[in-house]
């Protein structure tokens, strides 16, 4: 009916019933403790529940973490939006199943998943580490809801504090020679980057029909992310509408005598096609323009860094707009990174409260 084994030294349930025979590994390390825990508890439960009735012998009757992983995922998918489900996709291939996809999800101990995280922390960036504890979380919650596992080990483990990178805008004589050094839609495709503050998605979405000349704005109501996947933009405050400043118009009319025509996205590949994603500008055309010019490298979103810390520099506008123009939900986000750039003005400021003269 039932056995125990082990095979690289590590142990396998193998169960037999009505003919069907089921190899599972348990994840567990073939000692002596261990096995006396399978042998005591987790066979003769398992056992008991095919002769119950319980759970059906197939190749998903032992619920594993790759079994809960694919669970999670088909919850997820019609409530998430595409690129985000990728992400999920990603950190299950390349960091929890690797580890845990034929781990029986009911042996995993809060023991296992500290080593684990503590190992893969010297591996990935924090702000990685933070996803894959997300989805590992939402797994184990499937397990909760099914009644697999009593509860989750998460709740015992802290979610790591991730730090967004700091921004690193470029001066203003630096985005004079980019502009100077390049040409084309490249060319166009800086400009709008510099003086929209528009995440690099947003400009790959947007579409001639966004622009409004005679009003001078543009609505920002799309994005494309990675593999040409078209969604809404990232959050409720991103659909926005930014204004058409006057720096700004000669690149979008230079780009309209090159894209124009074709009365659909504003930025095509040489095929004439709408980017898929970024990752092709970034690597050959902004990282050459910033060699050319002799500038220490900055990512490319640092665009929308220095539009942003251009706008707040410059003393002419209210940090509501910026962060309105920005797609920011509140001010808060603007000071927490750009709160250096905002000029003081204590010092030029008047010393007379006048809170008594109305008394």
């Amino acid at each position: 009916m039932a056995s125990l084994y082990q095979k690289g030294g590590k142990l396998y349930l193998s169960i037999y019933h009505n003919g069907q025979r089921v190899t599972q590994a348990t994840g567990l390390d073939d000692t002596k403790k261990n096995r006396k825990l399978v042998e005591t508890d987790l066979l003769p439960n398992v056992v008991f529940k095919i002769q119950t009735g319980q759970i059906v012998l197939d190749k998903n009757a032992l619920k594993t973490v790759g079994y809960y992983a694919e669970v999670y995922l088909n919850i997820k998918t019609p409530s998430v939006k595409a690129p985000t489900i990728k992400r999920y996709q990603g950190v299950l291939k390349n960091y929890i199943l690797p580890a845990f996809e034929d781990r029986l999800i009911s042996t995993i101990k809060v023991s296992d998943l500290r080593v684990y995280l503590n190992r893969l922390q010297t591996m990935i960036s924090g702000k990685t580490l933070d996803l894959v504890m997300i989805v590992f979380n939402g797994i184990f919650q499937e397990a909760i809801y099914d009644e697999e596992v009593d509860k989750n080990p998460f709740i015992h483990i802290r979610r790591v504090k991730t730090t967004s990178e700091p921004a690193q805008p470029l001066s203003k004589d630096e985005v004079k020679l980019l502009l100077a050094s390049t040409k084309g839609w490249f060319r166009s495709f800086l400009g709008l980057a510099f003086f929209t503050g528009m995440r690099t998605g947003e400009m790959l979405g947007l579409k001639w029909e966004d622009v409004n000349w005679k009003e001078g704005e543009i609505t920002i109501s799309r994005t494309r992310g990675d593999s040409g996947i078209e969604t809404t933009p990232k959050t409720a405050n991103s659909r926005r509408i930014i204004p058409i400043f006057e720096e700004l118009r000669p690149y979008l009319e230079s780009q309209y005598l090159l894209t124009g025509k074709y009365e659909g996205y504003v930025f095509l590949n040489s095929s004439q096609n709408p980017f898929r994603d970024s990752h092709r500008i970034r690597d050959h055309h902004w990282k050459k323009a910033l060699e050319k010019c002799g500038i220490e490298y900055r990512r490319l979103y640092d665009t929308r860094s220095t539009f942003a810390t251009m706008m707040v520099s410059s003393n002419l506008y209210s940090v509501n707009l910026i962060a309105q123009i920005l797609g920011h939900a509140d001010v808060s986000m603007l000071f927490r990174r750009y709160n250096k750039y905002i000029k003081n003005d204590v010092q030029k400021m008047s010393r007379k409260l006048g809170l008594l003269e109305a008394v």
